[in-house]
């Protein structure tokens, strides 16, 4: 059987990092200026609905099957995905340097955000994608879900939204977008594929700017006011800090999700 529960446990300790006084940090609203709770919600509607898409017969993999059968029925290709996916991470750290374009941070606080980011994209991403083992839709390759693609250019996406709002943000977005539909469109991968990719996508990119202050306080950046917004709380947090990922059993066509609190 495979382990899935331990890979999305795997997945849960990269998200849910807990603060010590030395390197590590509660991703608690009072004790890290970059964390909100409600940034988990978007990631965990999408990674679910995506990884439903993983169950035979679920409301996500009869879309899928009906989009592989109508959509593209000439079996039509373009490669535009290949290189759209990498645009708006490549744009993002240096838009701040357009007269008239406010970031919200300095340009190596946005490379290291990016970074980390895609990073962490890579690791999920991988790890994912090897241990599910779900068959593309156009080979015999088990390596579909979830969408690399769509995680490459989601996270560029949300990181574009996060440094410089809405307004650029959407155009971002909109590119994001395009690469998720053009995976399906390819028949490269199936639509939940896509979803939980953008989910993870998102997720990651706003672990990026989590970890700002760790990498902050072990080079010495002691001055940033992230990190003395950290030193000035000392007291432990009273709330729990909850973090949920879906996983699904291949062999046992078993689904559920794991949840990690932290008190």
């Amino acid at each position: 059987m495979k382990q899935y529960l331990i890979a999305a446990l795997w997945i849960l300790s990269l998200c849910s990092v807990q603060a010590q006084e030395d390197s590590t940090l509660v991703l608690q609203r009072h004790k890290n200026p970059y964390y909100q709770p409600k940034q988990l919600i978007a990631p965990a509607v999408l990674i679910t609905v995506g990884t439903l898409g993983l169950v035979d017969k679920s409301p996500v993999d009869l879309v899928a099957q009906k989009a592989f059968k109508d959509m593209n029925p000439n079996g039509n290709t373009t490669s535009v995905d290949e290189y759209l996916q990498y645009v708006p991470s490549v744009v993002e750290p240096f838009l701040g340097f357009i007269p008239g374009v406010k970031s919200k941070h300095p340009f190596w606080d946005r490379v290291i955000a990016s970074a980390t980011a895609h990073a962490l994209m890579a690791a999920i991403t991988n790890t994912v994608k090897y241990t599910v083992r779900e068959k593309r839709p156009d080979s015999d390759a088990r390596n579909s879900f979830f969408s690399g693609h769509t995680a490459t250019a989601f996270t560029g996406a949300e990181l574009t939204r996060i440094e410089y709002g809405w307004g650029y943000g959407a155009v971002a977005y909109a590119a994001a977008t395009s690469v998720a539909f053009l995976r399906v469109y390819n028949k490269r991968h199936w639509a939940g594929d896509v979803i939980a990719g953008a989910g993870a996508g998102i997720l990651c990119a706003n672990a990026g700017y989590w970890m700002l202050p760790v990498w902050k306080r072990w080079f010495g950046k002691k001055n940033a006011p992230e990190i003395r917004l950290l030193e000035e709380e000392s007291k432990p947090s009273t709330h729990p800090i909850i973090v949920a990922v879906p996983f699904y059993d291949n062999d046992y066509h078993a689904a559920g999700i794991a949840c990690n609190i932290v008190f």
